[in-house]
C-alpha cells in the first residue's frame, strides 16, 4: 500500500528523526545572541531598535521551532499510519485467502 501512495515508512521515519533533531538543536542554540551588545550602546534609539528586533527574531524562532515540532509529528504519524495501514491490508488478505 505504501507504493500506491508513494510514501516510504523509513524515509518519513527518517525526516521525522532529522527534524526532531533541528528542533532540539534550536531548543539548545543561544537564543538571544546580542543579549550583551545593548550594554555598549550610547544611543537610545539604537538600542529600542536593537531591542525591537530581538524581540521579533525571538518570536520568529520561537514558531520555527514550534512549526519544525509540528512537522515532525506529522512525519512520524505519516510513517507509523502507513506502516498499520499496511499491516492492516496484509492481514485482511491473510484472512481473505483462508
Amino acid at each position: 500500500m505504501a507504493r500506491k501512495f508513494a510514501c516510504d515508512p523509513q524515509e518519513a521515519e527518517l525526516v521525522a528523526r532529522e527534524l526532531t533533531r533541528l528542533r532540539s538543536d534550536l531548543q539548545l542554540s543561544l537564543s538571544n545572541p546580542l543579549e550583551d551588545a545593548t550594554s555598549a550602546l550610547a544611543s537610545d534609539t539604537i538600542e529600542a531598535a536593537l531591542g525591537e528586533f530581538t524581540q521579533a527574531v525571538t518570536t520568529a524562532r520561537t514558531s520555527l521551532i514550534t512549526a519544525v515540532g509540528s512537522a515532525a509529528g506529522l512525519f512520524a504519524a505519516l510513517s507509523e499510519g502507513t506502516l498499520d495501514l499496511d499491516k492492516a491490508f496484509a492481514e485482511r488478505a491473510t484472512h481473505t485467502k483462508l
